[in-house]
């Protein structure tokens, strides 16, 4: 999984590098691993970090550029017909792909095998984008006044500067962006098959993505979480940030007072897209603590967006144990992840992951909770607007082969 943006400004007196970094530092919840970005002023510069996009330092300037947060080393691409920048997963050999691109982008784009959504910025100042025809990766359009062009996986990017999102690239769509021009061209017919892990973990909770408002998504959930398994508790706890509205969704429907179980101590970090094991281990007391106020001597639920292997978890339960809690009752506002992804997202090989391994009786034991429930897939496909999700990470049933 990755960020991506591109801004391209209308005047060349503009210099976009802190539009950029900012922009980037908006979109880390999708990938803190390693960042990059390039920009144009004359020729394409790069910058490649292995570090999180908020310790990026952009001390290159230009009127244009692209920017990456993810997991995959080496973005952005640069050669000396194009930068790019990539989520998702392509099957070509990106040099050749970007000379393409500079030449016939359309070719280049339809040549192309996988599921991705991509940003190019060619050497003569324009801005290319595409989002296959499945829609998995997401991608917005949007601007900054009169002034730039933006482009990013999510419309957070652009409000985070201060942009305006104007609507999401549509599947199969490609995007043309100049100094002079906005174009836009229907590649291939949709074949949507969105992401479902956008809805229940990806996106940041304040985005809007795959049609729909990802925070009434999550309290949806919660709501359907209560249908499925209402249970008799003192509190309700979620784990921040993307589950608090699973937590507030359930709790107003089962009346159950909603309480703040955790208080950050650093930086977020996304366990799930961690791919050191002692950082899956201690990752949530790096950047949670629970509150002994809120858990002692109480019978708790405690919900979570996901469950990979069960260990940034089992050390969440245990922390709620040693602080008093009588009780703790797992809910996850999702269905059981028992596949991994061949599109990119971060779901480790199905020997890795609990659910599809072990019983929900046993992983309650090894978890150490007295009960654990996963949102069902209906339940989830309940909880959202669009009909056309992959969910092959929970089905083993995938909408588009890679070859």
């Amino acid at each position: 999984m990755a960020g991506i943006v591109g801004i391209l400004a209308f005047d060349q007196v503009w210099n976009v590098s802190k539009f950029l970094y900012y922009s980037l530092v908006g979109l880390q919840h999708r990938g803190y691993a390693t960042s990059g970005v390039a920009l144009l002023d004359g020729k394409i510069r790069e910058k490649i970090n292995d570090v999180p996009p908020e310790d990026l330092e952009v001390d290159i300037g230009g009127w244009a550029g692209l920017g990456y947060a993810g997991t995959r080393r080496g973005y952005p691409v640069v050669t000396d017909d194009a930068a790019l920048v990539i989520d998702g997963v392509i099957k070509v050999d990106l040099n050749e792909f970007s000379k393409r691109l500079v030449t016939d982008p359309e070719s280049a784009i339809l040549s192309a095998k996988g599921a991705f959504s991509l940003i190019a910025l060619t050497r003569d100042g324009n801005l290319i984008a595409y989002r296959d025809e499945t829609g998995l990766r997401p991608l917005a359009l949007g601007g900054f006044g009169f002034d730039m062009g933006i482009i990013a996986s999510e419309p957070v990017a652009m409000w985070v500067i201060g942009g305006e999102f104007r609507r999401e690239v549509k599947p199969g769509e490609m995007i043309l962006m100049s100094r002079l021009n906005v174009s836009t061209k229907q590649l291939r017919e949709p074949r949507k098959a969105y992401c479902s892990i956008e809805y229940v973990y990806q996106a940041r909770i304040d985005s809007y993505v795959n049609e729909s408002e990802v925070y009434q998504v999550r309290v949806r959930i919660g709501e359907l979480l209560a249908e499925e398994r209402p249970l008799e508790a003192d509190v309700v706890i979620g784990v921040p940030d993307t589950a608090l509205p699973f937590a507030l969704g359930y709790s107003r429907r089962l009346n159950i007072p909603l309480e703040l179980g955790f208080t950050r101590t650093g930086s977020p970090i996304r366990t799930m897209l961690a791919s050191d094991d002692f950082l899956k281990i201690v990752g949530v007391q790096l950047k949670l603590n629970p509150v002994r106020g809120a858990v002692h001597s109480k019978r708790v639920v405690l919900i979570d967006d996901s469950m990979v292997t069960g260990t940034t978890l089992k050390n969440t339960i245990a922390s709620l144990r040693r602080l008093g809690a009588k009780e703790v009752h797992v809910l996850i506002g999702s269905p059981k992840l028992v596949s991994p992804c061949p599109y990119g997202v971060e779901v480790p090989e199905e020997k890795e992951l609990i659910a599809a391994n072990l019983r929900e009786e046993e992983i309650a034991k090894v978890l150490g909770a007295d009960s654990i429930h996963w949102l069902s897939l209906e339940g989830l496909r309940r909880a959202l607007t669009s009909s056309s999700l992959c969910m092959g990470c929970m089905t083993r049933s995938y909408p588009k082969v890679i070859q």
